[in-house]
């Protein structure tokens, strides 16, 4: 599992055999960290699982390994868990800017102690990836891969003019124009095109969205019901919060 705090300096992060992992990024000088440290012990102790907690300064990580039953305890832990490490940053970290949750991460079930270190190294690239998504509770890294690989390109020149190849002129126009139109492609999409489903969500009227989806075809050139079309459009919208 892993909490990510912040985007830079200073993070917390983790993975996990039978047990699950876990991991949090954030920021503070040494006594901010022993704090938040000794703040996380002490959550972690009410879960009702064993961990194994470690802290990390020099890549500002927090790794944790929880010890599960069964498979199938998994998301409760990931929950508990997951409640406890936030917990212990807000009383630890009191002062810290509000915003959304920091996301949490669960990695995959190691199937031993060789196996523990790429599940840590997994969820900690994984809870980069997962930085400016929607709030959750926890994301399970699997969820993520689409995600993870485009973080891992993110310094990439050809990401970067795929997403300005793809909805360039949609982003454009969402800087001078009003009313937006990414938000209204974005909820098309994720309703898998179901345009009364996508007019409920976004509380238009069926016609409005037919014009606000018809003025986005014209603005990409696409065919918004072509599968393939639909396919690089998901993609690039991942993608444009990774891309510098």
């Amino acid at each position: 599992m892993v909490m990510r705090l912040a985007e830079d300096p200073h993070p917390l992060s983790g993975g996990g055999t039978g047990s699950g992992a876990v991991g949090a990024a954030g920021g503070g000088g040494a006594e901010g960290w022993a704090a938040l440290a000794h703040a996380l012990r002490e959550e972690l102790a009410a879960v009702g699982v064993p961990v194994l907690l470690g802290v990390r300064l020099p890549e500002g990580r927090v790794p944790l390994l929880a010890g599960l039953r069964s498979a199938a305890d998994r998301g409760a832990v990931a929950m508990r868990v997951a409640a406890a490490l936030r917990a212990g940053v807000e009383r630890a970290w009191p002062d810290r800017p509000a915003g959304a949750h920091p996301p949490v991460v669960i990695a995959g079930l190691a199937a031993g102690w060789d196996a523990v270190g790429g599940e840590l190294r997994h969820a900690a690239e994984a809870a980069h990836a997962a930085h400016g998504l929607a709030d959750r509770d926890w994301y399970d890294v699997r969820s993520l891969d689409v995600d993870l690989l485009l973080w891992r390109l993110r310094e990439h020149g050809d990401l970067a003019a795929f997403v300005d190849r793809v909805i360039g002129p949609l982003l454009a126009h969402d800087r001078d124009a009003r009313p937006p139109l990414v938000p209204t492609l974005e909820v098309y999409l994720r309703h898998a095109g179901r345009k009364a489903e996508t007019a409920r969500a976004l509380h238009l009227n069926r016609q409005t969205l037919y014009d606000r989806l018809a003025r986005i075809a014209r603005l990409l050139g696409t065919d918004l019901e072509d599968p393939q079309t639909v396919l690089a459009l998901g993609v690039a919208l991942q993608a444009r919060r990774h891309v510098r």
